[in-house]
């Protein structure tokens, strides 16, 4: 069975803290008893280290009361009173939101700042659209690296909190799915021992083919694992398998011919060298098609893609690339020979 994915509230917990922690203070406020040009000499004396996007109105006891167009602070009178200028209507964060609210509320109001305010209306600071796509991009990247963790059978979630008895459950059985997949791989090449005895450089290459076969899968995967689980449907499924699959092909001819080349420089022959290209070719085009459908068939089956789909599409393109391997080599090497029993 699957691990359990991780809670929303553990996945947002840095979201969760109070708005406050993260604000910037507000150089640009002017008091509404003033005048505008006590207003604007008072701004100009100011050492604003910010762009300036408001100027905000407060009383005599830093209460937030209204917001000064800027146009109202250039063409308004001198004399003009602050008070007569701004406008009241203003959308505030009280500074016990939390910051994932806060920035829910700025992208929905399409503001570039927000001002927060105490209990008693006190202004402390602002988060601008600055802080705005900061946060968002960092949000984004803490969820792209959750992600790939969960792919790879881990939770970075709780991971302090955890005993090593815990983190033992939590690891062992995609471990177990690897040495299973290890262990498979090794009885497929026991069963060519004759073709590794006879053409010895094939063992020299295996590795590289591997690593090919187990990068266009985690590829693939991580492609089919990022679509949002409302839109998995059996079309847009089988669209996205012939993309990675054409994909896989092209690169495989590419990758295989590379490797081909270095084959034929390592004395391998021209059949060695066909062996490799098409060994290559063929591994990744599997590869790329596996680590596309496992999470399709994780999620036909109700069980989270998300979670740990990585250790079972390495063990499948491992296996399937050994297989190809060594059956390629048979055929084009030693057509007369048989693998051993």
């Amino acid at each position: 069975m699957l691990p359990s994915k991780p809670s929303a509230s553990k996945q947002s917990s840095a979201l969760a803290e109070p708005v406050i922690l993260g604000i910037r203070t507000v150089q640009t406020a002017v008091n509404v008893n003033d005048t505008i040009g006590e207003a604007l000499t008072a701004l100009r004396a100011r050492n604003i280290d910010h762009p300036v996007v408001y100027v905000y109105a407060v009383d005599d006891d830093d209460r937030l009361v209204g917001q000064v167009p800027t146009r109202a602070l250039l063409f308004s009178p001198p004399e003009a009173k602050v008070r007569h200028a701004m406008r009241t209507e203003l959308t505030t964060i009280p500074s016990d939101m939390p910051l994932g609210e806060a920035l829910e509320i700025f992208a929905r109001r399409r503001l570039l700042a927000l001002p927060v305010v105490d209990s008693e209306g006190r202004l402390l600071g602002a988060i601008d659209v600055e802080m705005f796509a900061r946060e968002s991009l960092e949000r984004a990247e803490r969820e792209r690296v959750r992600q790939v963790f969960e792919t790879l059978g881990l939770s970075i979630e709780g991971e302090e909190s955890l005993t090593p008895l815990e983190g033992f459950r939590m690891r062992m059985p995609w471990l177990l799915c690897n040495i299973g997949g290890g262990l498979l791989c090794a009885v497929i090449a026991w069963l060519f021992s004759d073709l590794l005895e006879s053409v010895v450089w094939l063992a020299f290459f295996l590795p590289l083919v591997l690593t090919l076969g187990e990068s266009i899968a985690m590829q693939s995967l991580a492609i089919s694992v990022g679509i949002p689980p409302e839109k998995r449907t059996l079309a847009r499924a089988l669209r996205g398998l012939r993309t990675e699959a054409l994909t896989a092909v092209i690169l495989g001819l590419v990758c295989g011919a590379i490797v081909a080349v270095a084959s034929l420089v390592g004395s391998a022959g021209g059949a060695g060298a066909l062996t490799m290209f098409a060994a290559v070719a063929a591994s990744m085009a599997f590869a790329a098609v596996a680590g596309g459908a496992i999470p399709l068939v994780l999620h036909a089956f109700r069980l989270d893609p998300s979670v740990a789909a990585g250790p079972v599409a390495l063990v499948v393109a491992d296996t399937a690339t050994t297989a190809v391997y060594f059956t390629l080599g048979l055929m084009l090497l030693m057509p007369a020979a048989a693998p051993a029993a």
